[in-house]
């Protein structure tokens, strides 16, 4: 039967108004998991998206030279994916997982976490409710490279309960043969928020710690949390090695008692309270404005420049060695106004009521006779307080900050290939939209 020629011409433009809204009809099913709301030179399970289609479980995104895809998820998370990025969508009970095959993601999200972007060694998923963007990067070599632009992100290697916080406006590169995470299980567990300021690293026995508003002292050992306000001493055979939120690394030598007064991220500002005995300081140069990194002795102040020094405290006189970098010095009295400069090599000593001596040069037996009174010391494999520092077991975190510097210090870590960049178009917020 033939129709009349007005509804007949109908029935194409009818058609055409379905195709356009099918992706959004598929996106409202049950199934779907989201929606790819743009996309250019990307494809579905080896199917160019036609610009805008629904997401179901198991689905593998890709996208290809100069292509880009951006994913909706029902809550309203977004996931960006850049040029030549692979993420398989799982649905896992209420959480959504983004299965990074190869590439990069950015996740950007605004209430309660409902999404996790997982690497065949670790997963990725905010710490907190409310805004957060945060990117995970994987090399060919399966190397990692994370970053918490906004808020903070949880870090778990595997199917283990252990968990790494990595800071807003911290990175982290993690090497392909990294395992775990350097400590901070305590940063998310059982301590009070913003209080974490590192980990136990290494820890030789008798070392003890008094935490803020407690009276008694308790045993310091492997992987334990220190906080902003602790007492930590270290006994004549007890030695300790603490990495601290800001990537600063910190030897302790045997007879030593400091406190940590002040870790803070953003600005980066760190303050320590030498109280006697000695410390090695080891530290990631930070150019961010702002940053500030001390260590005040009963009569000195040394302003950690970095990226390596050795401070030995006595009751009326203290010895700045400066074994790499530089350091500035100077007398804790205000009043004391004269500061130096004391270069690599090099050392000062500042006296109580005096200003710091010119710097000297430390001969080579001196800098390792220091050096060795440091030595936290390396456990055997497997051994009791068997651990190694964060750029050995794989991992490096630093400051966002530095983001220009992050390729370099991804190519000196262990496994981490060279060729690992933090695609920063990507990660700005002001980054164009796809």
């Amino acid at each position: 039967m033939l129709l009349p020629s007005r509804v007949r011409y109908l029935f194409p433009g009818l058609f055409a108004c379905l195709l356009l809204f099918l992706p959004t009809l598929y996106a409202e099913d049950e199934q779907a998991i989201g929606l790819v709301r743009s996309s250019h030179a990307a494809s579905l399970g080896g199917v160019p998206v036609p610009g805008s289609i629904a997401i179901f479980d198991g689905d593998l995104l890709t996208t290809s030279e100069g292509g880009i895809a951006l994913v909706e998820l029902r809550s309203g998370t977004r996931v960006r994916m850049p040029e030549n990025s692979s993420v398989r969508f799982v649905r896992d009970g209420e959480i959504v997982r983004a299965d990074l095959v190869s590439g990069a993601v950015v996740s950007e999200g605004a209430g309660k976490p409902d999404t996790v972007v997982a690497t065949p060694q670790y997963q990725f998923a905010p710490a907190q409710d409310g805004s957060s963007r945060y990117m995970v990067q994987l090399s060919k070599q399966q190397a990692i490279v994370a970053a918490a632009m906004k808020g903070s992100v949880i870090v778990k290697p595997g199917k283990t309960n252990a968990r790494y916080v990595l800071h807003e406006g911290s990175y982290a590169a993690i090497s392909a043969s990294a395992v775990g995470a350097p400590g901070q299980s305590a940063a998310v567990g059982g301590r009070p928020a913003g209080r974490h300021a590192g980990t136990v690293l290494n820890a030789i026995p008798d070392c003890v710690v008094q935490r803020q508003g407690q009276g008694m002292e308790t045993a310091l050992k492997l992987d334990d949390g220190i906080d902003t306000g602790d007492i930590i001493t270290t006994r004549q055979n007890g030695r300790l090695g603490i990495m601290l939120l800001d990537g600063s690394r910190l030897n302790i030598g045997p007879g030593s008692t400091l406190k940590i007064v002040r870790v803070e991220l953003q600005p980066p500002q760190t303050q320590i309270e030498l109280t006697s005995g000695r410390m090695r300081v080891r530290t990631v140069q930070l150019s961010q404005s702002g940053s500030n990194r001390t260590v005040q002795t009963p009569t000195a102040i040394a302003w950690v420049v970095g990226p390596d020094l050795i401070i030995e405290a006595h009751p009326n006189t203290t010895t700045v060695l400066c074994i790499e970098g530089l350091t500035s010095v100077g007398n804790i009295d205000p009043a004391r106004t004269k500061h130096v400069i004391v270069s690599a090599g090099r050392f000062t000593a500042v006296a109580q009521g005096r200003a710091p001596s010119d710097p000297q040069s430390a001969s080579n037996s001196v800098l390792q006779s220091q050096m060795d009174q440091t030595n936290v010391g390396s456990p055997e494999p497997g051994g009791p307080g068997a651990v190694m520092p964060a750029l050995q077991i794989g991992w490096h975190v630093g400051d966002l900050s530095e983001a220009e510097s992050i390729g370099a210090i991804a190519g000196t870590s262990a496994g981490v290939a060279a060729a690992i960049a933090i695609p920063l178009a990507l990660a700005s917020p002001s980054a164009p939209k796809p």
